[in-house]
């Protein structure tokens, strides 16, 4: 990868993180105004290139540069254009764009491929805006998604979708959903501290782990916080801690590798001077063991509905639900042959956090590509990666297409 191509990654990726709200970090929820701006933008340099474009209806765009003797056979590279609230400025990103830069790269030096060479720039990934995850790539494998599910502005998924997927509909895009490809590779930042850590430049992804997403409601009395007797409480949030102490130390004692986080919390009326009546949190638990996140589904089901105060009410509503998933082995071992040949040091691991590799891999071969991520920070602004190993990435990538397609 020449100086002139990483300064054209760079120059892309800044393009993108440009386009933000006033809020800290990266703000493209799916099928908000900034992420219209980004997808739009992807498109209208696929066009540039000669990239044949569409759409589908949920509003992933597709880069196809078709091949020159078996355009049927499609080799797709990609990830996800949006981000979670105030996140970082590769997350997803730098999947499609470094995706991008390894086909350019490619065409440049080698010319048309043999084989399609695919870029896919998914629609969503992170269930950041609505009640579910990975519904560009559910979309494109054939599940189905709830098109009445509502932000938490009470916008419709299903009219929220329709108003930013017209917007992308440029001069020479066409709206249809492609077949699936062959093979799909996914070029991520790690978003942990192990690549980083070790002084490894690459991780070769063996499998992601399972996951599992709940709301959890408490309802108690909402009353006047100095009249009322603290023996005579129903107080929700109280509840609200216990419970979380309580499940975070069941999670502990059931494995030690399986994570537990409390992300989100909402109080109601949430002043200071009223006990509060209503609050809903979230449960996020992932682990590389289905059996390890079963038992604690039903120890979270058991400590949420015990009984306990007769005027305090609580439930657990599992809201997303993804199991582990094992990648492709020949292309991890032709993947690990190549960062070999390059010199890069490696390492085979296992994905803590979930992506669209997991619901390609269901139906078609699939493969993920790590680098770095400085201090192991991501899904935050302070999330970075050197230049240096943004360009392995890019270069591996660009290898193991010209493998499989040339």
């Amino acid at each position: 990868m020449t100086t002139t191509q990483l300064t054209e990654l760079a120059h892309r990726l800044a393009t993108i993180n440009q386009f933000k709200t006033n809020e800290a970090g990266q703000n493209r929820l799916v099928y908000s105004p900034t992420w219209v701006e980004a997808q739009r933008q992807v498109i209208k340099w696929g066009l540039e290139l000669g990239f044949q474009v569409s759409v589908d209806d949920f509003g992933t765009a597709y880069l196809d540069m078709p091949g020159t003797t078996e355009p049927e056979a499609v080799i797709a590279t990609g990830s996800h254009i949006d981000t979670v609230a105030q996140g970082g400025q590769y997350d997803g990103l730098y999947g499609v764009l470094g995706g991008l830069q390894a086909i350019e790269n490619l065409v440049t030096e080698f010319g048309r491929p043999q084989k399609t060479l695919r870029l896919i720039s998914f629609s969503e990934e992170e269930g950041s805006r609505f009640p579910d995850t990975f519904t560009g790539s559910k979309h494109y494998t054939g599940q189905q998604v709830d098109l009445t599910m509502k932000d938490p502005a009470g916008i419709q998924f299903d009219d929220a979708r329709k108003q930013a997927v017209i917007k992308l509909m440029l001069a020479g895009v066409h709206h249809q959903l492609p077949d699936l490809p062959d093979t799909f590779t996914e070029l991520h930042i790690e978003q942990g501290p192990r690549l980083i850590d070790q002084g490894l430049q690459i991780g070769l992804v063996k499998s992601i782990v399972g996951q599992r997403r709940y709301t959890v409601t408490v309802k108690g009395i909402a009353n006047h916080a100095g009249t009322t007797p603290m023996n005579d409480r129903a107080d929700a949030l109280q509840h609200a801690v216990d419970l979380i102490v309580a499940l975070r130390e069941q999670a502990r004692r059931l494995n030690p590798d399986l994570t537990f986080t409390v992300g989100e919390m909402h109080i109601s009326p949430n002043t200071s001077n009223v006990i509060p009546g209503l609050v809903t949190f979230t449960v996020d638990c992932r682990n590389s063991d289905e059996a390890v996140l079963d038992q604690f589904e039903r120890l979270l089901q058991q400590t949420v509905t015990a009984p306990g105060n007769q005027r305090i009410t609580s439930t657990a509503n599992r809201w997303a639900k993804s199991d582990v998933t094992r990648l492709d082995r020949q292309l991890l071992e032709n993947n690990q042959a190549i960062a070999n040949q390059l010199g890069f040091k490696s390492i085979q691991l296992a994905s803590g956090a979930g992506h669209d590799s997991q619901i390609m891999a269901k139906h078609t071969r699939t493969t993920m590509i790590f680098v770095p991520s400085i201090n192991g920070i991501s899904h935050a602004p302070a999330e970075n990666t050197s230049q240096e190993d943004l360009l392995r990435g890019v270069e591996l990538l660009a290898a193991s297409l010209h493998q499989q397609a040339y």
